[in-house]
């Protein structure tokens, strides 16, 4: 509860930026849940509370603030996190972007997928479920990476081998904490990284990313019709 408060006290009155104006609403939000957390009184059932904390996570999240120091006091999150939107990144990513923008796309991916797996092994107390607002969240998270890396066309011939060899790795479990097999990218997603690697290979950058109109709104996840009647045309 102290952190809360510590948070949203600085945002409220340090210099963050120029025009920076804190949510107020959010933040009353915020600070409540918890209070009510700490103090009473208690939510009338568990649906009042998710929707409570949910958001609490909103104000959190739009503020760029860490869970795991709200939570836990773990300042690991808010190093990593001003690490990389520091200069040294953005020159970092610069390059890399420059070679080849698939190269970001796996890393962005990658962090997202790690960031899920984390999130569902984080089981609520007293249960063997994961928390199911961090399940849904973080999982959103991965479906948008993977959709967006799936359906992002290589620049270059060394990009499109690190996609093929990012997948199979994926595929064969070589980033899933248990070992095992992990099937996240599906039959529409490999169909779509199939597509991706014949556009790189015949040159067709010009068509790098699917116009956002392209997206299935209601998923999250592009639309993988669009996509072929696009190739047809």
């Amino acid at each position: 509860m102290a952190r809360v408060e510590q948070i949203v006290g600085f945002l409220r009155t340090c210099y963050i930026r120029e025009v920076w104006k804190m949510d107020e609403q959010g933040a009353t939000l915020a600070l409540d849940y918890f209070r009510r957390q700490v103090h009473g009184p208690a939510f009338a059932d568990e649906d009042e509370d998710a929707a409570a904390y949910h958001q609490a996570l909103e104000f959190f999240r739009s503020h760029g603030q860490s869970l795991d120091w709200i939570h836990d006091g773990n300042p690991v999150g808010m190093i990593c996190g001003l690490a990389k939107v520091s200069p040294r990144a953005g020159v970092l990513a610069a390059n890399r972007v420059s070679v080849d923008p698939i190269l970001a796309a796996i890393e962005t991916h990658q962090i997202a997928s790690a960031d899920y797996s984390a999130a569902i092994c984080d089981v609520v107390p007293g249960t063997l479920d994961p928390d199911p607002i961090k399940e849904e969240l973080f999982g959103d998270r991965e479906a948008e990476a993977r959709g967006e890396l799936a359906t992002s066309v290589p620049t270059t011939l060394a990009g499109l081998l690190h996609l093929l060899t990012y997948v199979e790795e994926v595929s064969d479990g070589k980033y899933s904490a248990s070992g095992r097999r992990d099937n996240s990218f599906d039959r529409d997603d490999l169909l779509n990284v199939i597509i991706s690697a014949q556009d790189c290979v015949k040159g067709r950058n010009e068509s790098r990313h699917r116009s956002p109109t392209n997206r299935n709104r209601s998923s999250g996840q592009y639309c993988r019709v669009c996509r072929s009647a696009d190739r047809a045309r």
